[in-house]
């Protein structure tokens, strides 16, 4: 085009070069018409969206676009999807190119920071030829409705790990303290340091090496999970508050409370009890605490705990193991939430779960090289000083506690339920 320009500049001195300057051009536009007849045209994509179902919350997932046209074959492509900004697409533009069948299939990830629905839109095509003139871009409607869920991902590898028999901590094995009722869990290797009044002679005598005999407590208990929806649950903790890490450690905790053949229920509150689901077994239950977990919403609200343990111990006339899954401050802050959990251990075995902040952590453990950087070090400290000091109170008092940091708090419940289920004290 440059170059024609300068032809048609240089026609004023000469005609012969506006004859020339006229053929150029014609030229071009011959070359550029036949290099776009040669691309597809906009009908003939078909486009797939194939989505992780249902969405993971707090899980990097991948969404993978397919497009196929036979007339596109060998030809480059760049795709972008109009994914939902919430989701955290990346990257947002796909360079590939069309095989011999005419397929080009590209994925990127996504990161799910928050429960519920979501819309995809169109997808946007641009497709050209090796050193071609043009592009042509193409926009094919393709909306759909997504869901982001508690975490279920999660669930599947924890679930995988189980049918293995794997554990989440190595190194643990079973136990149970003189008088408590067992069950036969399966055959093992030897290990230093195991009991060998549980050596198996017969499976050692089959096998040529010491095999062990497992036992686990009984099944058949009540796991009850409370989860504060009030005003401390909306605070950060990494890249989800603290609520959706509840959401994801309830989740997996009732699935592995299930597995295990407990009864599993769950109640929700903030200054008022919003939701109770009582204690069952099976796929019909865990479906209906997903559903219920999925659709909570936190509230700027101050947490009743007296009245959220009162409901709870009207409803559950028989000894459980009651998770509070909640926020713990210093002792005055956490005065109601102490007593009433105190309170309902005389009857339940109660454990007080909470998140710490990671911020916070780092804050307390990172080099002191300033002097702000002392004044932060010093309320971080006291901030956690005053949070041991109450789980302290819960302790004397009868009522476990694990504290955790958020974006550990479901493999390390999980890990709390499977020890206190094999010292039987459920």
């Amino acid at each position: 085009m440059a170059i024609g320009a300068g032809l048609i500049a240089l026609a004023v001195a000469s005609p012969v070069l506006g004859l020339v300057a006229v053929v150029y051009h014609a030229g071009l536009v011959i070359i550029a018409t036949r290099d776009l007849a040669l691309l597809p045209g906009r009908s003939g994509y078909v486009v797939k969206r194939m989505v992780p179902e249902p969405f993971s919350l707090g899980e990097p997932e991948g969404v993978t676009i397919e497009v196929e046209n036979p007339a596109a074959a060998g030809l480059w492509a760049r795709i972008a999807d109009h994914a939902p900004g919430g989701l955290r697409p990346a990257p947002r533009e796909l360079p590939g190119r069309f095989d011999e069948r005419g397929v080009v299939k590209l994925g990127y990830r996504t990161y799910s920071p928050r429960r519920g629905a979501y819309t995809f839109g169109p997808v946007d095509l641009q497709v050209w030829r090796d050193e071609g003139w043009w592009r042509r871009q193409v926009r094919v409607p393709l909306p759909r409705e997504v869901a982001v869920f508690p975490n279920v991902v999660a669930i599947k590898r924890i679930q995988l790990s189980l049918r293995r028999g794997l554990r989440a901590m190595a190194g643990m094995r079973r136990a149970r303290p003189p008088g408590a009722s067992t069950a036969f869990a399966g055959l093992r290797d030897y290990v230093r340091g195991d009991d060998m009044r549980r050596v198996s002679w017969t499976a050692t005598a089959r096998r040529d090496r010491p095999v062990m005999v497992e036992v686990e407590a009984e099944r058949g208990q009540q796991v009850i999970i409370a989860l504060d929806c009030g005003r401390l649950m909306t605070a950060p903790a990494g890249d989800l508050d603290k609520l959706d890490h509840a959401v994801n450690a309830a989740l997996m905790l009732a699935w592995v409370a299930q597995a295990y053949g407990d009864r599993v229920g769950m109640m929700t509150f903030d200054d008022d009890v919003t939701g109770f689901i009582k204690p069952e077994r099976g796929a019909a239950q865990l479906r209906r605490i997903t559903e219920a977990l999925y659709a909570i919403r936190p509230q700027y609200v101050e947490p009743d705990f007296g009245h959220a343990m009162t409901h709870l111990a009207l409803r559950v006339g028989r000894r459980s193991m009651v998770v509070m899954l909640t926020d713990v401050q210093d002792p005055e802050a956490s005065r109601e939430l102490v007593a009433h959990a105190l309170r309902l251990a005389a009857r339940h075995l109660v454990l007080v779960v909470a998140m710490s902040d990671p911020a916070v952590l780092n804050a307390r453990d990172a080099p002191i090289d300033t002097t702000s950087r002392a004044y932060e070090w010093a309320a971080a400290e006291e901030f956690v000083a005053s949070r041991r000091e109450s789980f302290e109170l819960l302790r004397r008092g009868g009522v476990l506690g694990l504290d955790v940091v958020a974006g550990k708090l479901s493999p390390a419940l999980v890990e709390r339920y499977l020890e206190l289920k094999e010292r039987a004290l459920l």
